[in-house]
């Protein structure tokens, strides 16, 4: 997620000088920033930015961990 974009989320709390504070978890998490290619900062890992997983994934992990 660009950077500007991350300022606009509801979950961004705080910009610190090389990552972020969210409270995505309900909790404060630090994300890392980085910059692309064309020198633009990015928050590396969001997880609005990361697949959910689909059921299939989510019942082979209940199962591996035991979870019915």
């Amino acid at each position: 997620m660009k950077m500007d974009d991350c300022k606009k989320c509801k979950f961004h709390y705080k910009s610190q000088l090389d990552g972020i504070l969210c409270e995505y978890s309900g909790a404060f998490d630090y994300r890392v920033m980085a910059q692309d290619k064309k020198g633009i900062s990015i928050v590396v890992m969001c997880p609005l930015d990361m697949p959910l997983p689909n059921k299939e994934e989510i019942g082979n992990l209940m199962t591996m961990a035991g979870i019915s």
